[in-house]
C-alpha cells in the first residue's frame, strides 16, 4: 500500500509531456483500429477509455479530459458511416436527427468522464490509503462511463429505451473490462516507483532545457512528423483514386451511400497510421533520451549521488567554453572533509560514507540554485558556481554549510571541512582555475583547518580576498 498522503501523479512535466503525447496517439490507435476492442464470443468489449483512466491517475484532471474528448470525437467520426449500426447512429450529429443530443452523447459524456476521473484520482491521492482508492477507482470506472453515456441516451434519446438503470446491469465481460482496468493501473503504479523511472524523470527535468541540442531534437522530430503526415496523405488519396479509377474500368460503380463510406474508411486508415507514427516517433525520442539518462546516470558517483569527476569536468568546461558565467564573475570551489581518514579508521567505514553522503546532500542543498557539484575522488569535492554570487552571499552560505555538517556524527565527533574558493570571469582555462582554487583549499588547511579562504582570479594567480 502506498503511503499516506502519496499522490500518484508524476511530477516531472518533461515526462508528463511525453506520456501525454503517448497516450494521445495510443487512444486514436484504439478508436480506429481493433486494439480498441477485446473480443470475448459472443461479445466484444472496448478498452479505448484505458488512455483516459491512465492520463487521470498520472497526469492530472485536464490531461484526462482532453484524452476524454479525444476519445469522444473519435467515436463521433466512427458513427458518421453509412454502414454502423442504428443505435451507434444517434452518436453522430449528421445522422441522429438532434445534433446537439448527439454531440453531447458523444463528446460531452466522454469529456466529463475524463474530468471525473481526474477529480477522483486527485482526491485519492489526498486520502490516508490512496493506493487502495485509487484501485476502486479503476475498477468502477467502466461502470461511471455506463452511466454517463446509458444516462445521455435516456435524456436525448428516450426512444431507445435505455437509462441510468442499464449501468447497474454487470455481465462476466464487464467484469473481465474492470479487471483489465484495474490491473493496468497497478501495473503502472509499480513501474512508477521504480527508482529508475523516477530518476529518469528528474534527468528530463535538469537536462531537457540544456544547450542546443535538445532544441535541434525536437525540430527533427516535428520535420520527421510533417514527413510522415505528407507521405501517409498523399498515400491514401493515391489508393483512393486509383480505386475509383479500378472500379471504373471494371465497369464497377458505387451508390453515393458506399462512396461515403469508403472514403470514410480511408481517411479512419489515415488517422491510425498517423497515430501509429506519432506513436513510434515519441517512443523513439523517449528511448534517445533514456539511453543518454543511462550514459548520464553511469557518470554519477554512486555513493554520494553527485557527479562524477569525469562528468563535473565535462560540465565545467561546457560552461566555460559557453560564456555561460556571469559578468560579475564566477565562484569555483575546492571541499575537503578534514581528517576523514581518521573518521574511517575510528568509526569504520559505514560512518565514513555516511559523512560523504551528508556532506554532498548539504553542498547540493546549498549551492543546487546557484550551480553544481562534484565528487572528484576520496573526500574531495568540487563546485561551479556561474554566479551572480557576491562574495558576502557566499560567506554566509558557508558558514552555514559548515555549522550543518559539524552534527552528522554523534558527540563528541564533530564533522569539518577545509575550504577553497576562487572568483573568476572569463575567459579563463579550467586547470588554472583547479591549481589556484588547490592552492586555497591547501592554505585553509595550513591555517587551521575547519574554515575556508576566498581568493579572485589576477591573471594567471589568485589572490586572498580580505575576510
Amino acid at each position: 500500500m502506498a503511503q499516506a498522503g502519496e499522490r500518484p501523479q508524476m511530477r516531472s512535466r518533461a515526462l508528463k509531456r511525453y506520456l501525454f503525447a503517448a497516450l494521445v496517439a495510443v487512444e486514436l490507435l484504439m478508436s480506429f483500429t481493433f486494439l480498441g476492442y477485446i473480443h470475448l464470443e459472443p461479445i466484444s468489449l472496448t478498452i479505448a477509455y484505458l488512455p483516459i483512466l491512465i492520463a487521470g491517475c498520472f497526469l492530472g484532471v485536464g490531461q484526462s479530459t482532453a484524452m476524454g474528448a479525444v476519445f469522444g470525437l473519435a467515436g463521433m467520426y466512427k458513427a458518421s458511416a453509412y454502414y454502423v449500426m442504428p443505435l451507434d447512429k444517434i452518436f453522430s450529429p449528421f445522422f441522429s436527427g438532434f445534433p446537439l443530443g448527439s454531440l453531447f452523447l458523444s463528446v460531452g459524456t466522454r469529456t466529463l468522464f475524463g474530468w471525473l476521473a481526474g477529480m477522483l484520482f486527485g482526491l485519492a491521492g489526498k486520502t490516508r490509503h490512496p493506493r487502495f482508492w485509487v484501485g476502486v477507482i479503476a475498477t468502477l470506472s467502466t461502470r461511471l462511463h455506463s452511466l454517463l453515456v446509458y444516462s445521455a441516451m435516456g435524456l436525448f434519446f428516450p426512444e431507445w429505451g435505455r437509462g441510468p438503470l442499464d449501468a447497474l446491469r454487470m455481465d462476466a465481460g464487464d467484469a473481465a473490462l474492470s479487471l483489465v482496468c484495474l490491473l493496468v493501473i497497478e501495473g503502472l503504479l509499480v513501474l512508477r516507483r521504480w527508482g529508475r523511472f523516477a530518476g529518469f524523470g528528474a534527468y528530463l527535468e535538469q537536462k531537457g532545457g540544456e544547450g542546443r541540442k535538445p532544441g535541434r531534437l525536437h525540430w527533427a522530430w516535428l520535420v520527421f512528423l510533417g514527413c510522415v503526415f505528407l507521405t501517409a496523405a498523399a498515400s491514401t488519396f493515391y489508393f483512393a483514386q486509383r480505386m475509383a479509377y479500378m472500379l471504373e474500368a471494371h465497369g464497377l460503380s458505387l451508390p453515393e451511400t458506399a462512396e461515403h463510406d469508403l472514403l470514410h474508411l480511408q481517411a479512419q486508415a489515415l488517422f491510425a497510421t498517423l497515430a501509429l507514427s506519432f506513436f513510434l516517433s515519441v517512443c523513439l525520442l523517449v528511448l534517445y533520451r533514456y539511453f543518454g539518462y543511462r550514459e548520464y546516470f553511469g557518470q554519477m558517483d554512486a555513493l554520494t549521488g553527485v557527479m562524477g569527476r569525469k562528468m563535473f569536468n565535462h560540465s565545467c568546461t561546457q560552461s566555460l567554453g559557453s560564456g555561460n558565467i556571469s559578468p560579475q564573475g564566477g565562484w569555483f570551489l575546492f571541499v575537503d572533509v578534514d581528517y576523514f581518514k581518521s573518521i574511517n579508521d575510528t568509526l569504520g567505514h559505514p560512518a565514513g560514507d555516511q559523512v560523504l553522503k551528508k556532506v554532498a546532500q548539504t553542498l547540493q542543498t546549498a549551492f543546487s540554485d546557484h550551480g553544481s557539484v562534484g565528487r572528484m575522488g576520496g573526500d574531495e569535492f568540487a563546485l561551479l558556481l556561474p554566479g551572480p554570487v557576491t562574495q558576502s552571499e557566499l560567506r554566509g552560505k558557508l558558514d552555514r554549510f559548515l555549522d550543518e555538517i559539524s552534527g552528522i556524527l554523534a558527540e563528541p565527533e564533530k564533522v569539518t571541512c577545509s575550504i577553497g574558493a576562487c572568483r573568476f570571469t572569463l575567459p579563463q582555462e579550467l586547470q588554472k582555475l583547479y591549481e589556484q582554487t588547490d592552492r586555497l583549499l591547501y592554505a585553509a588547511k595550513q591555517k587551521g583547518r575547519a574554515c575556508y579562504l576566498l581568493g579572485e582570479m589576477e591573471g594567471k594567480e589568485a589572490r586572498l580576498l580580505d575576510d
